[in-house]
């Protein structure tokens, strides 16, 4: 409650400058126009092309990356008759974490974003369609594995937890006798196939009706983590990745966000990625360094969406015009992340000396932010080391 009162002593709502994306739903997307613009270009790509395309994302740590799949998938995921598509499949997840079981890793977080139940309506849809006979042949021939193409052609409400627990890579003897099964998935390649049939039944299953598709949106974040593994495990991930690639060539488009201290510097970038990755990236969008007009458009919007009352109220409220410009200057070189950061710790600081004023507050001057500022900057400074 605290909180919540000192936001509004400045009219502003809570939680007004968050430092990371929230999980309320509605991700708002404030300036950056020109950067909008090329994501909105990828999707248009996505809508009337059918080949597959491979976006590589990069930027800084903070300059709204993750901020990006949020809020565009959220918007993707209402889209109907979207180009040549019925639909956009948007699924937003991070890269994997363990090293030694990287691509078995990322199988699980792609499986449960997807949830196990959407994956089971998709073949019940095609099966509706065809017969489980010809599912099972479509599946074989799109995956060769005949394990794979038994249990995804198969896999209904009734025989959930046995299926879901095959696709993770688990089960004993019975529960694989059960299912028809030879052996769990063990190795990468294994588990690529699982991936690649779970996109065939997405992107052929979404109605029961013969010919819409839908085009899955896979988002990737935080690839920059790939850094961390030995050679010997990121390798056969990339590697997997790649087989996943080229086995759904159409339909499908996959965004990988890497942060990057330089990110125009792509041999640096593919030293981590791999020429398997790298080389089949066939649309770049890179987060530049924000202008001082990208930042002005960013905070003014920033500020207006989240004031509670938009009456007797400058543009600039809480903060005088110059105050706002000061502002603006202080996060030149940096990232909106980091803008969101000072604005949150300087009103927290000033929330006990503003005295009543227009909206119900004065306006805080730009000798109050000068006052606070090279605190305020050494307590971030501090924390980012």
């Amino acid at each position: 409650m605290e909180k919540l009162i000192m936001f509004e002593l400045f009219n502003l709502k809570d939680n007004s400058f968050p430092v990371t994306p929230g999980d309320q739903g509605d991700t708002p997307w404030f300036g950056f126009k020109a950067l909008k613009r090329e994501f909105d270009t990828a999707f248009q790509r996505s809508a009337s092309e059918t080949l597959r395309l491979c976006v590589l994302n990069r930027g800084r740590l903070g300059a709204g990356k993750t901020h990006a799949a949020r809020y565009f998938s959220e918007r993707q995921a209402s889209r109907r008759n979207v180009g040549r598509y019925l639909r956009f499949l948007p699924i937003v997840i991070e890269s994997p974490k363990q090293p030694q079981k990287a691509f078995v890793d990322f199988a699980g977080r792609l499986f449960n974003a997807i949830t196990f139940r959407r994956i089971v309506q998709a073949a019940e849809n095609l099966r509706t369609m065809t017969s489980e006979e010809k599912l099972f042949a479509s599946l074989l021939d799109t995956t060769g594995s005949e394990d794979v193409a038994t249990v995804l052609s198969k896999i209904t409400e009734a025989n959930l937890l046995p299926s879901k627990t095959f696709l993770l890579g688990a089960g004993g003897v019975k529960e694989l006798r059960d299912l028809g099964l030879a052996k769990r998935l063990t190795s990468e390649h294994e588990f690529a196939l699982a991936v690649i049939g779970v996109l065939h039944l997405l992107i052929h299953g979404q109605s029961n009706e013969p010919g819409p598709l839908s085009r899955v949106i896979l988002w990737l974040d935080e690839m920059e983590d790939l850094v961390y593994f030995p050679t010997r495990y990121y390798l056969p991930f990339t590697q997997a990745i790649r087989e996943v690639i080229d086995s759904t060539s159409q339909h499908f488009t996959l965004l990988l966000n890497f942060t990057f201290s330089e990110p125009e510097d792509l041999p640096a970038i593919e030293n981590v990625l791999g020429q398997a990755l790298m080389q089949r990236v066939n649309h770049h969008i890179v987060f530049k360094q924000p202008t001082a007009e990208d930042y002005d458009d960013y905070l003014l919007e920033l500020l207006k969406h989240n004031r509670l009352d938009q009456r007797k109220c400058s543009q600039t409220f809480p903060f005088s015009k110059e105050a706002f410009d000061l502002l603006i200057q202080s996060a030149a070189t940096r990232t909106p992340r980091f803008l969101n950061k000072l604005c949150d710790m300087l009103l927290r600081d000033l929330q006990a000396v503003n005295t009543p004023g227009p909206g119900g507050r004065q306006e805080i001057s730009r000798e109050a932010v000068e006052e606070k500022l090279p605190n305020i900057l050494t307590l971030i400074e501090e924390a980012r080391g």
